[in-house]
């Protein structure tokens, strides 16, 4: 069993895999190929040991779900839009000029799933092997691999690594990149934190400016988010994603269980994940609820700016409740608090197939790989080759 815990995110045709020092990510090439690409975590910021203290963590997460997740959500898009405008692009990148209803389609495909991409997320954290060397650049160093984390003994193209997020697509990538971040949290702050706050208001807050005005928010919240979820998940692509959620979940749940990381393995464990992106954002709204209680009455303002700037704090504490309650799982109280957090992943999750399997096993490999793990003994070792820069090309307006 690993000693740390592997977390991921599901992407468009894909599986992302954040391990203790890198992340992987896998992807079903629109000619059935796997392609896969890593990424070093244990660089910059994130490789300061205050990153790792409690609280903090927790948005150091969040900043990889938010930036790095949308990065190669866009990027998983990508590739697939390319091929289904006909792979046909100019040098500069530009996407050929047909396809525009399917580009105005994904736009919207993609901005669904960052708004909503920490609920198709597991979060990754300290496993339980308590025998580990706890300073965390000695960690680092030991899991470094020797040999470049790129090297790939099943594809025919070792020598080149496989093409970060951005390569390939031009200077717009980045700018598309940041667009779509910045327009998904805008989004998400007005859906999930204003609307909730201004209906409170017209209604309960007409009578109660205490307890009651936060509970009856923290509802119209619930029923939001809720809400969101189910309509989102009607789009065919969504539901596509939600399975390869579901593909995210039963291979860390096999790598967790000590099995060897197949799909026959895989079959035997649930889509859900006491870890999920979901049971964060589950947490997210009751600490939430208490949270805007100690607040209190403020003027109307204040109250807006008070929704905005406590959502780094209430992400920080849910991200340890979430992470408390995964430990202890074992006791039945704890499964019974954290139960509603399973019961709405029975909408982010739907059944994968074995293909969708397959492709989160790769990526989860990877992400060993890359830090420096093994391999559980008898797992497959599925063909699979690099992800290159000139894959997806399609312009990223063209792409979303």
């Amino acid at each position: 069993m690993a000693s740390y815990q592997y977390g991921g995110q599901a992407l468009i045709e894909g599986v992302l895999m954040r391990g203790r020092n890198a992340l992987a990510i896998a992807l079903r090439h629109p000619d059935g190929s796997i392609v896969w690409a890593t990424e070093r975590l244990d660089l910059g910021l994130r490789a300061r040991r205050a990153m790792k203290l409690p609280f903090l963590r927790g948005l150091v997460v969040l900043y990889d779900t938010l930036v790095t997740g949308t990065r190669w959500l866009v990027r998983s898009a990508t590739v697939q839009a390319f091929e289904a405008e006909g792979g046909e692009g100019d040098e500069g990148g530009t996407a050929a000029s047909g396809g525009t209803e399917a580009s105005v389609g994904g736009l919207f495909r993609t901005l669904a799933m960052i708004v909503g991409g920490p609920a198709l997320c597991a979060a990754a954290g300290d496993g339980p092997d308590k025998g580990r060397d706890e300073d965390p650049d000695k960690q680092a160093a030991a899991a470094r691999p020797t040999t470049p984390i790129y090297t790939d003994p099943d594809s025919t193209a070792t020598d080149a690594p496989p093409a970060p997020a951005e390569q390939g697509l031009g200077k717009g990538y980045t700018v598309a990149v940041g667009g779509m971040l910045l327009l998904s949290l805008a989004v998400g702050v007005v859906i999930f934190f204003l609307v909730p706050l201004l209906l409170a208001q017209a209604t309960v807050g007409r009578v109660d400016q205490g307890f009651g005005l936060q509970l009856s928010e923290g509802f119209i919240r619930v029923v939001i988010f809720v809400g969101y979820l189910l309509l989102v998940g009607r789009a065919p692509d969504v539901r596509r994603t939600f399975q390869y959620h579901g593909a995210e979940h039963m291979s860390i749940h096999t790598l967790e269980g000590g099995d060897p990381l197949t799909t026959e393995a895989a079959h035997k464990y649930p889509t859900a994940h006491p870890r999920c992106g979901t049971e964060f954002l589950v947490v997210v709204l009751i600490v939430s609820i208490l949270a805007f209680a100690v607040v209190g009455k403020l003027p109307p303002l204040w109250l807006v700016v008070s929704r905005v700037i406590l959502i780094p704090v209430i992400a920080a504490i849910s991200y340890e409740i979430l992470q408390l309650g995964a430990r202890h799982r074992r006791h039945a109280l704890v499964r019974w608090l954290w139960s509603p957090g399973i019961w709405v992943q029975a909408i982010t999750t739907r059944q994968p197939t074995d293909d969708m399997i397959e492709v989160a096993i790769v990526s989860l490999e990877k992400a060993l790989t890359a830090d420096g793990g093994e391999i559980p003994a008898g797992s497959s070792m599925l063909a699979c080759r690099p992800l290159s820069g000139g894959e997806a090309e399609a312009a990223p307006a063209a792409a979303l």
